[in-house]
């Protein structure tokens, strides 16, 4: 039974008012919005093929493609499935180059290119006895597109890393050296300053995680410092900053003074404990940093409690002599093991002089001392949760601020925070000959 509707026609006016209508959504020009409409208007065009192109001008228009910018552009899928059609349906290129807003040499080309020949059976010609009997060419928009992605990858230029032999080698050798832990951010930024012996260009950071993520030249996703991917922690709306007690608040955040919170006094300190476990009476690290260079200094307690905290300040101030000029302020969160206000701040040395003054964050709000906290999650690379601090010797907890301290980093310039402490110390005069133990052998890759 015939379904099909007499008055179905799509007429000539149709056609022409649908192209002036939406020509910025056709992606038309002036000059080729003139060809189409005559185009349509010729009386070569059949009522089946106004049809068909009356159909792909409405799939482009609900497509809504954005326009590319600049003067060539390659074909899309979309483009290419609209010139097998509008090939199969006949109609010549110069008006499929003007649809898809190409010239028709162009066209020519992509149809000759991935066209299927197919011998036509109901031809009384046999291809063997005619020499000269063409056989039927259908354009495959299926094998263009194949074709397309396969010359895309082939043509991709080269890795550096592909490239050249030295600086593979020499960025392999860095991602793999446990006693630095660079980053492949840090890496690229050696290459760029030209601190990679005999290296025969620059890398960027993206091509070395690429290459990390395709397990090339050996390299796993344990090679990088952080050992996974990195993700983005979602915030806990639970989460309420609760006030300040009566007993901290003339020593509290709130008064603290705007140089200090603006992180503008090279002196001044963030401090916080990290335990292995939880439960029990186990040590802990007493962890410090300076905000101005990120210099991070680490000190095992016996316990986490007030008096052990006082006994770990009391060693520092007898391992360096000039604490006091070193260390003005400190901030510190609500923990138990801060409970001894007065203890902490007052000098071993001369007991009726302060050591340091102390302030403190409001209560859960450790987003107040995020320095410290960064270099916290740094000191949980090498000291997971779950471990006992009891199983650390003092060199291991060394070596874990060593690696820490020659971290080149970002927000310095690329500096370490050795290089940055040392050189805010030596311009007031401070003694800096504490620093050496921190002082680590530069890999051989390096341009010293």
């Amino acid at each position: 039974m015939n379904t099909v509707q007499k008055n179905n026609n799509i007429t000539k006016r149709q056609v022409q008012e649908l192209l002036e209508n939406n020509q910025e959504k056709l992606r038309l020009s002036n000059k080729n919005l003139k060809k189409l409409k005559k185009s349509m208007r010729s009386n070569t065009i059949s009522r089946q093929m106004r049809k068909i192109f009356y159909q792909e001008c409405l799939k482009k228009i609900e497509r809504n493609e954005e326009e590319i910018i600049g003067e060539f552009k390659h074909l899309t899928r979309e483009d290419r499935i609209s010139i097998e059609i509008l090939h199969t349906a006949g109609f010549n290129n110069a008006l499929i180059g003007a649809f898809v807003g190409k010239n028709r040499s162009s066209i020519k080309r992509e149809i000759d290119k991935n066209a299927i020949e197919i011998w036509d059976i109901n031809s009384t010609k046999s291809p063997y006895k005619n020499k000269g009997q063409e056989n039927i060419k259908y354009y495959s928009s299926e094998k263009a597109q194949k074709n397309a992605e396969e010359n895309k990858l082939k043509n991709r230029k080269k890795c550096k890393l592909d490239r050249y032999k030295n600086l593979r080698w020499s960025v392999v050798a860095l991602l793999r050296d446990k006693n630095v832990d660079y980053s492949p951010d840090v890496i690229a930024n050696l290459s760029r300053e030209g601190k990679i012996k005999d290296a025969e260009a620059s890398i960027g950071a993206n091509a070395i995680y690429r290459a990390v993520k395709e397990r090339k030249y050996g390299l796993t996703i344990n090679d990088l410092p952080h050992g996974r991917e990195y993700f983005k922690k979602a915030k806990n709306v639970h989460t309420i900053t609760k006030d300040i007690s009566e007993r901290k608040k003339e020593i509290s955040i709130e008064v603290m003074p705007e140089a200090i919170k603006n992180k503008e006094t090279e002196p001044h300190f963030e401090g916080d404990s990290v335990v292995g476990v939880a439960k029990g009476r186990h040590n802990t690290l007493i962890t410090l940093v300076n905000t101005a260079s990120q210099f991070l200094i680490i000190r095992r307690s016996e316990n986490k409690t007030g008096q052990a905290t006082v006994d770990t300040f009391d060693k520092l101030e007898e391992e360096i002599p000039q604490l006091n000029k070193i260390m003005e302020s400190l901030l510190l969160d609500n923990g138990v093991e801060f409970s001894k206000i007065e203890e902490m701040m007052r000098s071993v040395k001369e007991k009726n002089r302060k050591r340091f003054q102390i302030y403190f964050t409001h209560p859960y709000a450790s987003y107040e001392r995020g320095c410290n906290e960064n270099k916290n999650r740094l000191i949980r690379r090498y000291f997971k949760k779950g471990k006992l601090v009891e199983d650390l010797s003092d060199e291991d907890i060394l070596n874990i601020a060593r690696k820490i301290n020659n971290m080149p980093r970002k927000a310095l310039g690329y500096r370490t925070p050795l290089e940055v402490f040392e050189s805010n110390l030596k311009k007031k005069g401070i003694d800096t000959s504490f620093l050496d133990v921190y002082r680590i052998e530069l890999p051989k890759c390096l341009v010293a």
